[in-house]
Protein backbone atom coordinates (compact mmCIF):
# COMPACT_ATOMS: atom_id res chain seq x y z
CA UNK A 1 0.00 0.00 0.00
CA UNK A 2 1.39 3.38 -1.00
CA UNK A 3 1.91 6.23 1.46
CA UNK A 4 1.42 9.70 -0.01
CA UNK A 5 2.04 13.27 1.07
CA UNK A 6 -0.86 15.62 1.79
CA UNK A 7 -0.30 17.34 -1.56
CA UNK A 8 -0.41 14.04 -3.44
CA UNK A 9 -3.63 13.03 -1.68
CA UNK A 10 -5.15 16.35 -2.72
CA UNK A 11 -4.20 15.60 -6.34
CA UNK A 12 -5.72 12.10 -6.12
CA UNK A 13 -8.93 13.59 -4.68
CA UNK A 14 -9.09 16.11 -7.52
CA UNK A 15 -8.48 13.44 -10.17
CA UNK A 16 -11.22 11.25 -8.67
CA UNK A 17 -13.69 14.16 -8.64
CA UNK A 18 -12.89 15.04 -12.26
CA UNK A 19 -12.71 11.55 -13.73
CA UNK A 20 -15.14 9.30 -11.82
CA UNK A 21 -16.85 11.76 -12.09
CA UNK A 22 -18.20 12.64 -8.65
CA UNK A 23 -19.00 15.96 -6.98
CA UNK A 24 -16.67 16.85 -4.11
CA UNK A 25 -19.65 17.01 -1.71
CA UNK A 26 -20.59 13.44 -2.71
CA UNK A 27 -17.04 12.22 -2.17
CA UNK A 28 -17.21 13.80 1.29
CA UNK A 29 -20.48 11.96 1.90
CA UNK A 30 -18.82 8.69 0.88
CA UNK A 31 -16.00 9.30 3.36
CA UNK A 32 -18.44 10.28 6.10
CA UNK A 33 -20.50 7.13 5.53
CA UNK A 34 -17.39 4.95 5.82
CA UNK A 35 -16.59 6.61 9.16
CA UNK A 36 -20.18 6.37 10.35
CA UNK A 37 -20.36 2.64 9.67
CA UNK A 38 -17.16 2.08 11.63
CA UNK A 39 -18.25 4.28 14.55
CA UNK A 40 -21.58 2.45 14.74
CA UNK A 41 -19.64 -0.79 15.33
CA UNK A 42 -17.42 0.83 17.95
CA UNK A 43 -20.02 2.45 20.23
CA UNK A 44 -23.34 1.53 21.80
CA UNK A 45 -26.39 3.32 20.43
CA UNK A 46 -27.03 4.94 23.83
CA UNK A 47 -23.50 6.32 24.14
CA UNK A 48 -23.15 10.11 24.16
CA UNK A 49 -20.99 11.41 21.32
CA UNK A 50 -19.64 14.91 20.87
CA UNK A 51 -18.39 15.70 17.39
CA UNK A 52 -15.95 18.62 17.38
CA UNK A 53 -16.01 20.25 13.95
CA UNK A 54 -13.72 22.78 12.38
CA UNK A 55 -14.75 24.95 9.46
CA UNK A 56 -12.70 23.30 6.74
CA UNK A 57 -13.31 20.02 4.93
CA UNK A 58 -12.44 17.91 7.98
CA UNK A 59 -15.22 19.76 9.78
CA UNK A 60 -17.45 19.03 6.79
CA UNK A 61 -16.77 15.33 7.35
CA UNK A 62 -17.76 15.82 10.98
CA UNK A 63 -21.07 17.53 10.16
CA UNK A 64 -21.95 14.73 7.73
CA UNK A 65 -21.01 12.06 10.30
CA UNK A 66 -23.21 13.79 12.91
CA UNK A 67 -26.18 13.86 10.53
CA UNK A 68 -25.72 10.22 9.51
CA UNK A 69 -25.44 9.07 13.13
CA UNK A 70 -28.50 11.07 14.21
CA UNK A 71 -30.52 9.65 11.33
CA UNK A 72 -29.68 6.20 12.67
CA UNK A 73 -30.79 6.97 16.20
CA UNK A 74 -27.44 7.66 17.84
CA UNK A 75 -27.12 10.27 20.58
CA UNK A 76 -24.66 12.87 19.31
CA UNK A 77 -24.13 16.63 19.11
CA UNK A 78 -21.92 18.74 16.87
CA UNK A 79 -19.74 21.46 18.39
CA UNK A 80 -18.60 24.05 15.85
CA UNK A 81 -15.34 25.76 16.84
CA UNK A 82 -15.57 29.30 15.42
CA UNK A 83 -11.85 29.98 14.99
CA UNK A 84 -12.58 31.68 11.66
CA UNK A 85 -15.63 33.27 10.06
CA UNK A 86 -15.85 31.29 6.83
CA UNK A 87 -16.56 27.64 6.14
CA UNK A 88 -15.06 25.79 3.20
CA UNK A 89 -17.70 25.32 0.49
CA UNK A 90 -18.42 21.67 1.26
CA UNK A 91 -18.27 22.16 5.02
CA UNK A 92 -20.90 24.88 4.74
CA UNK A 93 -23.18 22.61 2.70
CA UNK A 94 -22.95 19.85 5.31
CA UNK A 95 -23.37 22.33 8.17
CA UNK A 96 -26.60 23.56 6.58
CA UNK A 97 -27.84 20.01 5.96
CA UNK A 98 -27.30 19.18 9.62
CA UNK A 99 -28.88 22.43 10.74
CA UNK A 100 -32.02 21.91 8.63
CA UNK A 101 -32.76 18.51 10.16
CA UNK A 102 -31.10 18.51 13.56
CA UNK A 103 -30.59 22.18 14.38
CA UNK A 104 -30.94 21.63 18.12
CA UNK A 105 -27.95 19.29 18.04
CA UNK A 106 -25.52 22.01 16.88
CA UNK A 107 -23.64 24.15 19.39
CA UNK A 108 -21.41 27.03 18.34
CA UNK A 109 -18.28 27.59 20.40
CA UNK A 110 -16.75 31.07 20.47
CA UNK A 111 -14.60 30.80 23.59
CA UNK A 112 -13.17 28.37 26.11
CA UNK A 113 -15.90 29.49 28.51
CA UNK A 114 -18.52 28.26 26.02
CA UNK A 115 -16.96 24.82 26.12
CA UNK A 116 -16.85 24.72 29.91
CA UNK A 117 -20.44 25.88 30.13
CA UNK A 118 -21.91 23.45 27.58
CA UNK A 119 -20.01 20.29 28.54
CA UNK A 120 -21.34 19.04 31.84
CA UNK A 121 -19.41 15.78 32.31
CA UNK A 122 -16.50 13.82 30.87
CA UNK A 123 -18.18 10.55 29.90
CA UNK A 124 -18.64 11.57 26.29
CA UNK A 125 -17.02 9.79 23.37
CA UNK A 126 -15.34 12.47 21.27
CA UNK A 127 -15.15 12.52 17.49
CA UNK A 128 -12.34 14.85 16.40
CA UNK A 129 -13.11 16.53 13.06
CA UNK A 130 -11.38 19.84 13.72
CA UNK A 131 -8.49 19.83 11.25
CA UNK A 132 -7.37 17.57 8.42
CA UNK A 133 -4.11 16.83 6.65
CA UNK A 134 -3.50 20.40 5.49
CA UNK A 135 -1.89 21.46 8.79
CA UNK A 136 1.80 22.46 8.50
CA UNK A 137 2.29 24.73 11.51
CA UNK A 138 1.27 24.61 15.20
CA UNK A 139 -2.28 25.74 15.86
CA UNK A 140 -3.15 28.62 18.18
CA UNK A 141 -6.04 30.69 19.50
CA UNK A 142 -9.45 29.08 20.05
CA UNK A 143 -8.43 25.90 18.21
CA UNK A 144 -5.51 25.42 20.56
CA UNK A 145 -7.78 25.97 23.55
CA UNK A 146 -10.27 23.42 22.19
CA UNK A 147 -7.58 20.80 21.58
CA UNK A 148 -6.12 21.28 25.06
CA UNK A 149 -9.61 21.09 26.59
CA UNK A 150 -10.38 17.83 24.78
CA UNK A 151 -7.06 16.26 25.77
CA UNK A 152 -7.46 17.30 29.40
CA UNK A 153 -11.02 16.00 29.84
CA UNK A 154 -11.60 12.96 27.61
CA UNK A 155 -9.84 9.67 26.96
CA UNK A 156 -12.09 8.13 24.28
CA UNK A 157 -11.35 10.10 21.13
CA UNK A 158 -11.88 9.02 17.51
CA UNK A 159 -10.06 11.26 15.04
CA UNK A 160 -11.26 11.59 11.46
CA UNK A 161 -8.46 11.13 8.89
CA UNK A 162 -5.75 12.50 11.22
CA UNK A 163 -5.54 13.74 14.82
CA UNK A 164 -6.08 17.49 14.66
CA UNK A 165 -2.82 19.42 14.76
CA UNK A 166 -0.56 16.54 13.67
CA UNK A 167 1.72 17.25 10.70
CA UNK A 168 1.10 14.46 8.16
CA UNK A 169 4.45 14.56 6.36
CA UNK A 170 6.85 16.07 8.89
CA UNK A 171 8.04 15.66 12.44
CA UNK A 172 5.70 17.05 15.10
CA UNK A 173 8.27 16.63 17.87
CA UNK A 174 8.30 20.34 18.76
CA UNK A 175 4.52 20.69 18.26
CA UNK A 176 2.62 20.07 21.50
CA UNK A 177 -0.94 21.04 20.51
CA UNK A 178 -2.23 17.82 18.95
CA UNK A 179 -5.28 15.69 19.73
CA UNK A 180 -4.42 12.54 21.67
CA UNK A 181 -6.68 10.17 19.77
CA UNK A 182 -7.61 6.67 20.91
CA UNK A 183 -8.26 5.65 17.31
CA UNK A 184 -7.82 7.39 13.97
CA UNK A 185 -10.06 6.50 11.04
CA UNK A 186 -7.99 7.56 8.07
CA UNK A 187 -9.00 7.75 4.43
CA UNK A 188 -7.54 5.38 1.81
CA UNK A 189 -3.89 5.53 2.95
CA UNK A 190 -1.97 5.67 6.24
CA UNK A 191 -0.15 8.96 6.72
CA UNK A 192 3.62 8.90 7.14
CA UNK A 193 3.40 10.55 10.57
CA UNK A 194 1.31 7.64 11.91
CA UNK A 195 4.37 5.40 11.68
CA UNK A 196 6.74 7.54 13.76
CA UNK A 197 7.37 6.40 17.37
CA UNK A 198 7.39 10.05 18.49
CA UNK A 199 3.65 10.20 17.65
CA UNK A 200 2.64 7.24 19.82
CA UNK A 201 0.47 9.44 22.08
CA UNK A 202 -1.44 10.91 19.14
CA UNK A 203 -1.93 7.81 16.95
CA UNK A 204 -1.78 4.72 19.16
CA UNK A 205 -4.12 2.95 16.72
CA UNK A 206 -5.37 3.69 13.23
CA UNK A 207 -7.60 2.03 10.64
CA UNK A 208 -7.54 2.68 6.91
CA UNK A 209 -10.99 3.18 5.34
CA UNK A 210 -11.40 2.70 1.60
CA UNK A 211 -13.39 5.64 0.20
CA UNK A 212 -13.05 4.68 -3.45
CA UNK A 213 -10.40 7.10 -4.66
CA UNK A 214 -9.28 6.57 -8.25
CA UNK A 215 -7.07 3.51 -8.70
CA UNK A 216 -5.66 5.13 -11.85
CA UNK A 217 -4.59 8.21 -9.90
CA UNK A 218 -3.13 6.10 -7.10
CA UNK A 219 -1.10 3.99 -9.53
CA UNK A 220 0.16 7.08 -11.35
CA UNK A 221 1.49 8.82 -8.23
CA UNK A 222 5.13 8.12 -7.36
CA UNK A 223 6.23 7.59 -3.78
CA UNK A 224 9.17 6.03 -1.96
CA UNK A 225 7.08 5.12 1.11
CA UNK A 226 4.95 1.98 1.43
CA UNK A 227 2.86 0.26 4.11
CA UNK A 228 3.41 -3.50 4.00
CA UNK A 229 0.19 -5.54 4.31
CA UNK A 230 -0.74 -9.21 4.48
CA UNK A 231 -1.89 -9.10 0.87
CA UNK A 232 1.50 -7.76 -0.22
CA UNK A 233 3.58 -10.50 1.40
CA UNK A 234 1.18 -13.34 0.58
CA UNK A 235 2.16 -12.88 -3.05
CA UNK A 236 5.81 -13.63 -2.15
CA UNK A 237 5.20 -17.15 -0.84
CA UNK A 238 7.11 -19.85 -2.78
CA UNK A 239 5.24 -23.18 -2.81
CA UNK A 240 7.16 -26.41 -2.20
CA UNK A 241 7.27 -28.94 -5.01
CA UNK A 242 6.37 -32.46 -3.88
CA UNK A 243 9.59 -33.79 -5.44
CA UNK A 244 11.78 -31.37 -3.46
CA UNK A 245 14.43 -32.50 -1.01
CA UNK A 246 16.34 -30.73 1.76
CA UNK A 247 19.10 -29.70 -0.63
CA UNK A 248 16.62 -27.65 -2.62
CA UNK A 249 15.98 -25.36 0.34
CA UNK A 250 19.49 -24.24 1.10
CA UNK A 251 22.08 -24.57 3.83
CA UNK A 252 22.25 -21.72 6.33
CA UNK A 253 25.16 -20.93 8.63
CA UNK A 254 24.41 -19.13 11.89
CA UNK A 255 27.25 -17.51 13.83
CA UNK A 256 25.65 -16.87 17.20
CA UNK A 257 26.12 -17.32 20.92
CA UNK A 258 28.97 -17.12 23.41
CA UNK A 259 29.45 -17.96 27.08
CA UNK A 260 26.32 -16.79 28.94
CA UNK A 261 24.47 -15.97 25.69
CA UNK A 262 23.50 -19.38 24.37
CA UNK A 263 19.81 -18.46 24.41
CA UNK A 264 20.17 -15.96 21.59
CA UNK A 265 21.69 -18.63 19.36
CA UNK A 266 19.04 -21.23 20.19
CA UNK A 267 16.19 -18.79 19.55
CA UNK A 268 17.64 -17.72 16.23
CA UNK A 269 18.37 -21.30 15.17
CA UNK A 270 14.85 -22.53 15.89
CA UNK A 271 13.29 -19.58 14.06
CA UNK A 272 15.54 -20.29 11.07
CA UNK A 273 14.40 -23.89 10.72
CA UNK A 274 10.76 -22.88 11.30
CA UNK A 275 11.14 -20.55 8.30
CA UNK A 276 12.01 -23.14 5.72
CA UNK A 277 15.79 -23.61 5.56
CA UNK A 278 16.65 -27.11 4.34
CA UNK A 279 19.74 -27.33 6.53
CA UNK A 280 21.15 -25.23 9.35
CA UNK A 281 24.58 -25.30 10.91
CA UNK A 282 25.20 -23.31 14.09
CA UNK A 283 28.84 -22.32 14.65
CA UNK A 284 29.36 -21.38 18.29
CA UNK A 285 31.20 -22.09 21.52
CA UNK A 286 31.00 -25.49 23.26
CA UNK A 287 28.25 -24.75 25.80
CA UNK A 288 26.01 -23.37 23.05
CA UNK A 289 26.50 -26.29 20.68
CA UNK A 290 25.92 -28.73 23.58
CA UNK A 291 22.63 -26.94 24.35
CA UNK A 292 21.64 -27.08 20.68
CA UNK A 293 21.77 -30.90 20.69
CA UNK A 294 19.32 -30.97 23.60
CA UNK A 295 16.91 -28.28 22.38
CA UNK A 296 17.07 -28.47 18.57
CA UNK A 297 18.36 -31.82 17.31
CA UNK A 298 17.22 -30.92 13.76
CA UNK A 299 20.14 -28.47 13.47
CA UNK A 300 23.83 -29.30 12.92
CA UNK A 301 26.65 -27.62 14.80
CA UNK A 302 30.29 -26.63 14.54
CA UNK A 303 32.10 -26.20 17.83
CA UNK A 304 34.60 -23.35 17.88
CA UNK A 305 38.13 -24.08 19.13
CA UNK A 306 37.54 -21.39 21.73
CA UNK A 307 35.21 -22.60 24.49
CA UNK A 308 33.83 -19.15 25.30
CA UNK A 309 33.25 -17.33 22.01
CA UNK A 310 33.57 -17.57 18.23
CA UNK A 311 37.16 -17.13 17.13
CA UNK A 312 37.23 -18.46 13.58
CA UNK A 313 35.21 -19.66 10.61
CA UNK A 314 35.87 -22.38 8.06
CA UNK A 315 34.72 -22.39 4.41
CA UNK A 316 31.85 -19.86 4.56
CA UNK A 317 31.54 -20.18 0.79
CA UNK A 318 29.87 -23.57 1.34
CA UNK A 319 26.69 -21.94 2.65
CA UNK A 320 23.79 -20.35 0.79
CA UNK A 321 23.20 -17.72 3.47
CA UNK A 322 24.94 -16.63 6.66
CA UNK A 323 23.57 -14.91 9.74
CA UNK A 324 25.90 -13.37 12.27
CA UNK A 325 25.47 -11.48 15.52
CA UNK A 326 23.00 -12.80 18.12
CA UNK A 327 24.91 -13.14 21.37
CA UNK A 328 28.39 -13.36 19.82
CA UNK A 329 29.97 -10.69 22.02
CA UNK A 330 32.59 -8.10 21.09
CA UNK A 331 35.86 -10.02 21.52
CA UNK A 332 38.63 -9.07 19.12
CA UNK A 333 38.81 -12.54 17.57
CA UNK A 334 35.06 -12.46 16.90
CA UNK A 335 35.41 -9.04 15.28
CA UNK A 336 38.05 -10.41 12.90
CA UNK A 337 35.68 -13.24 11.92
CA UNK A 338 33.11 -10.66 10.83
CA UNK A 339 35.75 -8.64 8.97
CA UNK A 340 36.84 -11.69 6.99
CA UNK A 341 33.23 -12.49 6.14
CA UNK A 342 32.69 -8.99 4.79
CA UNK A 343 35.87 -9.15 2.72
CA UNK A 344 35.53 -12.62 1.21
CA UNK A 345 31.94 -13.88 1.42
CA UNK A 346 29.78 -12.96 -1.58
CA UNK A 347 26.55 -14.78 -0.72
CA UNK A 348 23.45 -13.71 1.22
CA UNK A 349 24.28 -12.16 4.58
CA UNK A 350 22.29 -10.84 7.55
CA UNK A 351 23.94 -9.01 10.46
CA UNK A 352 22.24 -8.33 13.80
CA UNK A 353 22.88 -7.56 17.47
CA UNK A 354 26.58 -7.79 18.41
CA UNK A 355 27.44 -8.01 14.72
CA UNK A 356 26.04 -4.49 14.38
CA UNK A 357 27.84 -3.36 17.52
CA UNK A 358 31.11 -4.61 16.01
CA UNK A 359 30.38 -2.57 12.87
CA UNK A 360 29.67 0.51 14.98
CA UNK A 361 33.16 0.17 16.47
CA UNK A 362 34.66 -0.33 12.98
CA UNK A 363 32.60 1.91 10.71
CA UNK A 364 35.05 1.69 7.78
CA UNK A 365 34.11 -1.99 7.44
CA UNK A 366 30.71 -0.87 6.13
CA UNK A 367 32.49 -0.28 2.81
CA UNK A 368 33.06 -4.06 2.53
CA UNK A 369 29.43 -5.11 2.91
CA UNK A 370 28.36 -7.53 0.16
CA UNK A 371 25.57 -6.16 -2.04
CA UNK A 372 22.14 -6.42 -0.41
CA UNK A 373 23.51 -7.36 3.00
CA UNK A 374 20.66 -7.09 5.52
CA UNK A 375 21.30 -5.15 8.74
CA UNK A 376 18.63 -5.28 11.46
CA UNK A 377 19.32 -2.66 14.17
CA UNK A 378 16.99 -1.57 16.94
CA UNK A 379 17.00 2.23 17.52
CA UNK A 380 19.97 2.23 19.93
CA UNK A 381 22.06 0.02 17.63
CA UNK A 382 21.19 2.28 14.72
CA UNK A 383 22.23 5.33 16.75
CA UNK A 384 25.62 3.71 17.39
CA UNK A 385 26.03 3.11 13.66
CA UNK A 386 24.64 6.37 12.30
CA UNK A 387 24.78 8.91 15.12
CA UNK A 388 21.89 10.60 16.90
CA UNK A 389 19.02 12.17 14.93
CA UNK A 390 16.75 14.94 16.19
CA UNK A 391 13.47 13.26 15.25
CA UNK A 392 11.95 10.24 13.56
CA UNK A 393 11.75 11.81 10.11
CA UNK A 394 15.48 12.55 10.22
CA UNK A 395 16.09 8.96 11.32
CA UNK A 396 14.21 7.63 8.28
CA UNK A 397 16.14 9.97 5.98
CA UNK A 398 19.42 8.70 7.46
CA UNK A 399 18.24 5.10 7.07
CA UNK A 400 17.56 5.74 3.37
CA UNK A 401 20.92 7.45 2.92
CA UNK A 402 22.92 4.58 4.45
CA UNK A 403 21.06 1.94 2.42
CA UNK A 404 21.91 3.85 -0.76
CA UNK A 405 25.49 4.62 0.25
CA UNK A 406 26.40 1.05 1.15
CA UNK A 407 24.09 -0.77 -1.32
CA UNK A 408 22.57 -2.67 1.58
CA UNK A 409 19.18 -3.23 3.21
CA UNK A 410 18.43 -1.70 6.61
CA UNK A 411 15.62 -2.99 8.81
CA UNK A 412 15.06 -0.53 11.66
CA UNK A 413 13.08 -2.42 14.29
CA UNK A 414 10.14 -0.88 16.14
CA UNK A 415 6.34 -0.81 16.38
CA UNK A 416 6.21 -0.20 12.62
CA UNK A 417 9.60 -1.57 11.60
CA UNK A 418 11.00 0.24 8.57
CA UNK A 419 12.99 -1.40 5.76
CA UNK A 420 15.10 0.87 3.55
CA UNK A 421 16.38 -0.40 0.21
CA UNK A 422 19.23 0.92 -1.97
CA UNK A 423 16.71 2.26 -4.50
CA UNK A 424 15.41 4.76 -1.92
CA UNK A 425 12.17 2.97 -1.09
CA UNK A 426 11.05 2.44 2.52
CA UNK A 427 8.50 -0.14 3.65
CA UNK A 428 6.78 0.14 7.04
CA UNK A 429 5.38 -2.99 8.68
CA UNK A 430 1.71 -3.41 9.56
CA UNK A 431 1.99 -6.55 11.72
CA UNK A 432 3.13 -7.09 15.31
CA UNK A 433 2.29 -5.83 18.77
CA UNK A 434 3.86 -4.90 22.10
CA UNK A 435 4.29 -8.53 23.15
CA UNK A 436 7.47 -8.44 21.04
CA UNK A 437 9.03 -5.86 23.38
CA UNK A 438 11.10 -8.53 25.11
CA UNK A 439 14.57 -9.97 24.87
CA UNK A 440 15.01 -12.50 22.08
CA UNK A 441 12.58 -10.94 19.60
CA UNK A 442 15.38 -9.62 17.42
CA UNK A 443 17.20 -12.96 17.55
CA UNK A 444 14.07 -14.68 16.25
CA UNK A 445 13.69 -12.13 13.47
CA UNK A 446 17.28 -12.75 12.37
CA UNK A 447 16.61 -16.50 12.29
CA UNK A 448 13.42 -16.09 10.28
CA UNK A 449 15.10 -13.94 7.64
CA UNK A 450 18.13 -16.25 7.51
CA UNK A 451 15.84 -19.23 6.92
CA UNK A 452 14.10 -17.41 4.08
CA UNK A 453 17.41 -16.41 2.50
CA UNK A 454 18.65 -19.99 2.58
CA UNK A 455 15.28 -21.20 1.32
CA UNK A 456 15.85 -19.25 -1.90
CA UNK A 457 14.09 -15.92 -1.43
CA UNK A 458 15.86 -12.82 -2.70
CA UNK A 459 17.15 -10.51 0.02
CA UNK A 460 14.37 -7.90 -0.54
CA UNK A 461 11.59 -10.49 -0.37
CA UNK A 462 13.21 -12.33 2.55
CA UNK A 463 13.45 -9.20 4.68
CA UNK A 464 9.89 -8.05 3.95
CA UNK A 465 8.33 -11.48 4.39
CA UNK A 466 10.45 -12.18 7.47
CA UNK A 467 9.55 -8.86 9.09
CA UNK A 468 5.84 -9.34 8.44
CA UNK A 469 5.58 -13.00 9.49
CA UNK A 470 7.52 -12.27 12.72
CA UNK A 471 4.88 -9.71 13.71
CA UNK A 472 2.02 -11.79 12.33
CA UNK A 473 2.98 -14.76 14.51
CA UNK A 474 2.97 -12.41 17.52
CA UNK A 475 -0.51 -11.19 16.51
CA UNK A 476 -1.70 -14.81 16.49
CA UNK A 477 -0.19 -15.30 19.96
CA UNK A 478 -2.11 -12.44 21.58
CA UNK A 479 -5.45 -13.83 20.46
CA UNK A 480 -5.10 -16.34 23.29
CA UNK A 481 -2.33 -14.94 25.49
CA UNK A 482 -1.73 -11.68 27.30
CA UNK A 483 0.84 -9.38 25.72
CA UNK A 484 2.56 -9.34 29.10
CA UNK A 485 3.05 -13.10 29.10
CA UNK A 486 4.05 -13.94 25.53
CA UNK A 487 7.59 -15.31 25.18
CA UNK A 488 9.52 -15.27 21.93
CA UNK A 489 9.41 -19.09 22.04
CA UNK A 490 5.60 -18.76 21.89
CA UNK A 491 5.96 -16.58 18.79
CA UNK A 492 8.25 -19.11 17.10
CA UNK A 493 5.70 -21.86 17.82
CA UNK A 494 3.11 -19.81 15.92
CA UNK A 495 5.28 -19.42 12.81
CA UNK A 496 3.77 -22.54 11.18
CA UNK A 497 0.27 -21.06 11.56
CA UNK A 498 1.43 -17.65 10.33
CA UNK A 499 3.00 -19.14 7.19
CA UNK A 500 -0.07 -21.35 6.64
CA UNK A 501 -2.38 -18.31 6.72
CA UNK A 502 -0.18 -16.50 4.20
CA UNK A 503 -0.17 -19.55 1.92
Amino acid sequence: MKIFSAEQIKQIDEFTIANEPIASIDLMERAAMACTKRIMKLVNIDAELLIFCGKGNNGGDGFAIARLLLERGFNCSAFVINYTEKFSADAEINFNKLKETFGTKIFEINSLEDLKEKITHTNYIIVDALLGIGVNKPIDGLLKQAVNFINANFNKIVSIDIPSGLFPDDSSKENETIIHSSLTLTFQFPKLAFLFPENKNYVPEFEVLDIGLSAEAINAQFTTFYYLTKEDVASFIKPRNKFSHKGDFGHALLLAGSKGKSGAALISAKACLRSGAGLLTLHSNKSTTDALLLHLPEAMSLEDVNEEFISGIDKPENYDAIGVGPGVGLQQETQIVLKKLLQYYTGKLIIDADGLNILSENKTWMEFLPAETILTPHPKEFERLAGKQDNDLERIKTLKHLALKHNCIFLLKGAHSAVAFPDGSVFFNSSGNASLAKGGSGDALTGIILGLLARGYTAPKAVLLGMFVHGYAADICVKKKSKESVLISDVIEQLPKAFKKLE
